[in-house]
């Protein structure tokens, strides 16, 4: 059953540092940025956002349902708590959190999106469909390999759609994710390098530290440069 493959499918948790880019905008008018992602876990994950060479223009720090942002540029922090999608107000074209992110990009397939499912039919294009129980929710699509291919938010047609496309590591993992939500915003997340360290980053490493001088305001009040 590919539902059992798929549940089966996961790597165990391990320090990893992965070089990002990021596509994003409309049909025509786009916008590129550079990412740095990393982490030892589920928790306390790190994730820097750059618009050109040394140009770091947001700095995140996720740590369950904390999330914190600070921009350089503004010298501002900027600070969430709960379990909705951060970073789509911070212009990174995600429409889930870093700790999906995390499992989805090191192989933890059921950790992103749940191991229980509704209703599940075979799609025309040989993909065996599941509609996800969870907090994730949505459908999910997985190949004859039990691999996710696509996922869609529900009802169909509405908010995003993400397909998965793989490397050609001997343990299939994701390369290149494209989004495209129903309102003609587009996203191609790309992994272009990945790196696994002998040792588990450190507390420092993976903290965030915040000036003085920059004030720590509501998420709610953050502005795309």
């Amino acid at each position: 059953m590919r539902w059992q493959t798929f549940t089966a499918r996961t790597t165990p948790s391990a320090p990893y540092r992965m070089q990002m880019s990021l596509r994003f905008g409309t049909e025509g008018d786009t916008r590129r940025v550079t990412a740095i992602f990393w982490g030892n876990s589920a928790r306390e994950l790190r994730l820097d956002v750059m618009a050109g060479v040394g140009v770091t223009v947001a700095k995140i720090l996720e740590d369950g349902q904390h999330f914190l942002v600070y921009s350089p540029r503004e010298n501002k922090a900027y600070f969430h708590q709960g379990a909705n999608k951060p970073l789509l107000r911070v212009g990174v074209p995600i429409p889930f959190n870093l700790e999906h992110l995390a499992d989805l990009l090191n192989g933890r397939y059921a950790q992103t999106f749940g191991s229980e499912y509704g209703k599940a039919f075979l799609a025309n294009n040989g993909t065996a469909c599941y509609d996800l129980q969870g907090q994730l929710g949505g459908r999910l699509a997985l190949d004859a390999q039990g691999l996710p291919v696509s996922w869609q938010e529900q009802p169909e047609g509405q908010g995003w759609r993400m397909d998965i496309v793989y490397g050609d590591e001997a343990i299939p993992l994701p390369h290149r994710l494209n989004l495209v939500h129903s309102n003609g915003k587009r996203a191609v997340v790309l992994v272009k390098e990945r790196e696994k360290p002998a040792a588990l980053f450190t507390r420092d490493q993976l903290a965030l530290p915040i000036p003085k001088t920059a004030p720590l305001l509501p998420l709610s009040q953050y502005k795309r440069s």
